[in-house]
């Protein structure tokens, strides 16, 4: 009676969307089709809408800001149809509404994903999707993988038993060694399914391309280093018949075709597997020249042997050894065993023959080393609050281990601290082995209890089902969640997280599913475009802060025309300067700019993801927009006086200031205005307002470069951003020169004076950096205040 449900995915005689039949005839019968397919599941998960990635929220976000602007302006249009100048009232209108409509957003969010996609592709990761490139700096839970992403993937030899010695390869003298160990080493290279790949002529054999799992290639490697001639021995050695290797009996047989001393035909068997699976079928043992029984006794040590070279992340494989006698001998054999006739047996009967009763040869030891760079990358996870799940089917003792080795859990040696009552205690390795006979119910509670009770978490033993109900389990949570994967069986978790990124040659259907690929298969890799997604979130809010300084501006010069009659607005091409020019072109400069402190050191900012916040709008709006409009303000009334118009004078003006029918408008000092005396005088006005705002936007622009640090500390080594303030001073002098762009049909309107607009506007440039550095300054001496509270964005 078995005791233990098999394992669908270990199953040596279920077929996932395909056959085991390779040619032939053969009979299955059909468990599932469709949908109620293992694949067909798997396709259905992969197809469920994903979570909203940042990106979307963003969007979501403008599209609510965009719908209230839209409303205002409408009833404003609304409030102010019965203006006796409707055309004047109606350009007021639109240009207040092409004033507050961010049209610079879309181009600042798509430049500053394709800078952070270029960014990233430099550290060795390709975006798939520019949805991950935002959200991946949101990440608290990060879902790997343990072997490829924390390892190098690359195995090598690190220990051999044989003759009841255990030889380190460090110190190993391949020319002394005993039959017996040669005889391991040829065995290691017959019973591998690596092969090598021919290579061009004259390509020596250690530097030609080997085809097999990594393990395989470790011994196959070892062996070119000790044997002669592989090629040979493999010549020599006739492959009649292959058991490979399965997760169920744990055993990989071969079966050759050799001569023997007298130089009659022979078979030979070779078995390799896991070290209690070998042993378990020998009866004999050799130890240098002689052959000894294989009793309990030895056999626990062996076993114990193996348990330590498991206990330190070695991966362990025994051999043994068995002369099947000649091939009429074997011929006879196999008509008793499987009623065939003379001559007709078949290639996989050569395996129809007692693999018991072997002798055992010993044991080989491999190391898959991990990456120098991870332990630092763990390290960086956990200073920016980001919690690490590693998920993996090795067993136990080998991922604890491993996990050991690369920094996520502490080494035996180390003494801990009692853990506080507030923190989780530290992790350690869970065998989810344990809880596959639960239902699906039960193993999703369990697997939230452990989420809630762990710092990090290594799952050892876990299946496929488990690894899709650990992260849809922190998604449930609250979690903002990116999963490695690098098989099919891993598309569904992928789907399921916020962020899904494969490694570089993984399944083609878990590729199409990542939005990140690391090209170089690194966990470190991750770690470090984490920051550079970070980064992107913080320049946003800088070029969105930057941006909307001057919707106070337009929002005050629109009060001033409908409530206080003053005939000063911004015409529908100053509106679009503005915008594109002046708002925009500098705005995509602050993408580029280097972070101001290590945002690694930071925890994850979940419930402050929003780019247009309350801080960004006070800040932007309040603080530096209304200094901006009063700039404005100011430079429109110095320069109206000095024509003659006192402020005063301008109150209730704008309806006789904009109708051409009037010719004899007195100023303060009983001069007449004609129309087109007004007309040539609104050029200039409308040019020093944009030269105003330039040159306070200008101002701005450098001091947004930093959020809480000092200016001078920061430096200036973005570049692109000093030629941004050169660009907006020469649009301040091209304006001087030539008047506002509405004007440019006229004569005569140059008559402005660029000293007379720096007396006017720098007073207020003064005030705005004196004002911004004070409150820099007081955030970084009173970290966590109410000053930080409500002016950081």
């Amino acid at each position: 009676m078995i005791s233990k449900t098999l394992s669908k995915w270990s199953s040596s005689n279920m077929g996932l969307a395909c056959t085991h039949a390779i040619s032939g005839i053969g009979f299955g019968v059909a468990l599932a089709c469709g949908r109620h397919t293992e694949v067909g599941s798997m396709t259905a998960l992969s197809f469920q809408e994903r979570s909203p990635s940042r990106s979307e929220k963003h969007q979501k976000q403008i599209s609510y800001y965009l719908l209230v602007v839209a409303s205002v302006a409408f009833l404003l249009l609304f409030f102010t149809t019965g203006f006796e100048r409707g055309q004047t009232g109606y350009e007021v209108n639109l240009s207040l509404l092409l004033g507050l409509t961010p049209m610079y957003l879309p181009f600042i969010l798509y430049w500053g994903l394709r800078r952070t996609k270029v960014s990233m592709r430099r550290k060795q990761c390709h975006v798939r999707n520019l949805r991950g490139t935002s959200t991946l700096g949101l990440s608290t839970v990060i879902v790997s993988d343990l072997v490829g992403t924390m390892t190098k993937r690359r195995m090598r030899v690190s220990e051999i038993f044989v003759d009841m010695a255990l030889l380190s390869v460090d110190n190993l003298d391949a020319s002394a060694q005993s039959p017996r160990f040669i005889e391991l080493i040829r065995a290691s290279v017959l019973c591998n399914d690596a092969v090598i790949c021919p290579g061009n002529i004259g390509v020596p054999k250690m530097q030609k391309d080997m085809y097999g799992n990594i393990l395989d290639i470790a011994l196959l490697k070892f062996g070119l280093m000790i044997l002669p001639s592989i090629d040979l021995l493999r010549q020599d050695h006739e492959k009649v018949a292959n058991k490979h290797y399965t997760s169920e009996d744990k055993v990989q047989v071969t079966v050759h075709r050799t001569l023997d001393a007298d130089g009659q035909l022979k078979l030979i068997l070779l078995m390799k597997g896991h070290c209690d699976e070998v042993i378990r079928r020998c009866s004999t043992f050799a130890i240098r020249d002689e052959e000894l029984p294989l009793d309990e006794q030895l056999q626990e040590i062996i076993l114990s042997l193996a348990d330590g070279l498991l206990e330190a992340g070695r991966h362990v494989r025994a051999f043994a050894y068995k002369e099947l006698g000649d091939e009429l001998e074997f011929r006879r054999f196999s008509q008793v065993n499987t009623g065939l006739e003379g001559g007709e047996y078949k290639y996989r009967d050569y395996l129809a023959v007692d693999t018991y009763s072997l002798r055992f040869l010993g044991m080989i030891a491999t190391y898959n080393p991990p990456r120098s760079t991870i332990p630092k990358a763990v390290d960086r996870c956990r200073a920016a609050g980001i919690k690490l799940i590693v998920v993996t089917q090795r067993k136990p003792k080998m991922a604890k281990a491993l996990a050991v080795d690369v920094g996520i859990l502490p080494s035996p040696s180390d003494t801990f601290q009692a853990p506080s009552k507030r923190m989780p205690s530290t992790a350690d390795v869970v065998d989810m082995s344990q809880y596959a006979d639960k239902k699906p119910q039960h193993q999703r509670r369990q697997i939230e209890l452990l989420l809630q009770s762990q710092r990090d978490l290594v799952c050892a033993a876990a299946s496929t089902d488990q690894l899709h109900w650990i992260a849809d389990a922190c998604r449930r949570l609250g979690a903002v969640v990116s999963v490695i994967g690098g098989t099919l069986h891993d598309t569904p978790a992928m789907r399921s997280s916020h962020v899904g990124v494969a490694k570089y040659g993984c399944a083609v259907m878990c590729e199409a599913s990542a939005d990140l690929i690391l090209l170089d298969t690194s966990f470190a890799t991750l770690v470090n475009v984490v920051g550079i997604s970070r980064l992107l979130f913080e320049n946003l809010k800088k070029a969105l802060a930057y941006c909307l300084a001057t919707n106070i501006c337009n929002v005050l010069v629109y009060s001033s025309f409908f409530l206080l009659g003053v005939p000063l607005h911004f015409h529908i091409i100053d509106e679009l300067i503005i915008t594109f020019l002046i708002n925009l072109v500098p705005a995509l400069t602050l993408i580029y700019e280097p972070p101001e402190e290590n945002l690694m050191l930071q925890m994850p900012k979940v419930y402050d993801d929003f780019l247009l916040n309350s801080r960004l709008f006070l800040v932007s709006h309040i603080l530096v927009g209304t200094i901006e409009a009063a700039a404005v303000f100011m430079t429109y009334f110095v320069f109206m006086a000095d024509k003659g118009f006192l402020p005063r004078t301008l109150v209730d003006l704008h309806i006789a200031w904009n109708d051409d029918m009037l010719d004899d408008i007195t100023d303060s000092f009983g001069q007449e205005w004609s129309s087109e005396a007004r007309e040539q005088l609104e050029c200039q006005v409308s040019s020093l307002c944009l030269m105003s705002i330039t040159a306070m936007q200008c101002t701005n622009l450098v001091l947004t470069k930093t959020g809480r640090a000092n200016l001078l500390t920061h430096g200036f080594r973005n570049w692109l951003l000093i030629l941004a303030v050169l660009y907006l001073i020469l649009i301040c002098v091209l304006l001087c020169i030539m008047d506002s762009t509405v004007c440019l049909r006229l004569e005569g309107t140059n008559e402005l004076h660029f000293g007379h607009f720096l007396r006017t506007n720098w007073p207020f440039m003064a005030l705005l950096v004196l004002l911004e550095t004070t409150r820099r300054y007081f955030l970084r001496l009173f970290p966590d205040s109410w000053l930080e509270l409500a002016t950081r964005y």
